[in-house]
């Protein structure tokens, strides 16, 4: 089993100020060298937060001023998922898998919808998710929770909304200012047209099309 750190984050209210506090000691590490226990525990791991991301890069400036921010996508990390203690593949946890099984498995289900709802709001899941069948209720639910957090680091929060010590830019591949983006909101949009049961899977992919 590899080495975590456990993140330890005491509430929702404040997690993005209390990741970046963390994550920012180790920014100049090896991208992908630091594992972060997020969910459940060193023995049984949930969710890690694999850090530096691919996306973060320290920024070449051609004027130095005194207030240039000096990284750029400063808190983006990878999502690993968990399994009975095995690392489970990526691909099976994109966001067209996870609607898929929402879809499948899951629309009909008042208590799941209603538990979904909550995070969507506060990164909180506060009530025991019902067993469904496909991917585990819980486990999908704490999937969700970190990918959305990890969209909102990349796409919508600057680094004052979440106090990080250091000041860092969202950029592109190019250098060019990354637009904030809507991609927990984007995805949250398609599971409600599939919770309605108006539309089927194909339509939403062709509503709200998810990368």
């Amino acid at each position: 089993m590899p080495k975590f750190i456990e993140l330890k984050i005491k509430g929702s209210a404040k997690i993005y100020q209390e990741v970046a506090n963390i994550l920012c000691n180790y920014k100049n590490k090896p991208r992908g060298s630091v594992l972060f226990l997020a969910e459940g525990s060193l023995r049984k791991p949930v969710i890690v937060l694999r850090y530096p991301g691919r996306k973060l890069r320290k920024r070449v400036l051609r004027v130095t001023k005194t207030n240039s921010a000096l990284w750029a996508n400063l808190y983006d990390f990878e999502v690993v998922i968990y399994q009975n203690g095995k690392q489970i593949p990526s691909a099976n946890f994109t966001f067209q898998e996870l609607m898929k099984d929402f879809y499948e498995n899951k629309k009909g289900s008042k208590k799941f919808w209603t538990i979904l709802e909550e995070l969507f709001k506060d990164n909180t899941i506060s009530k025991v998710p019902p067993k469904l069948p496909g991917i585990d209720s819980g486990l999908l639910l704490l999937v969700l929770k970190w990918i959305w957090i990890q969209e909102d680091f990349n796409y919508r929060f600057g680094w004052k909304e979440v106090n990080s010590p250091v000041p860092y830019v969202l950029e592109t591949r190019t250098g060019s200012r990354t637009s904030k983006g809507a991609g927990r909101a984007k995805f949250f949009a398609a599971l409600t047209l599939l919770h309605s049961g108006d539309f089927t899977f194909e339509q939403v992919k062709k509503i709200i099309p998810l990368y």
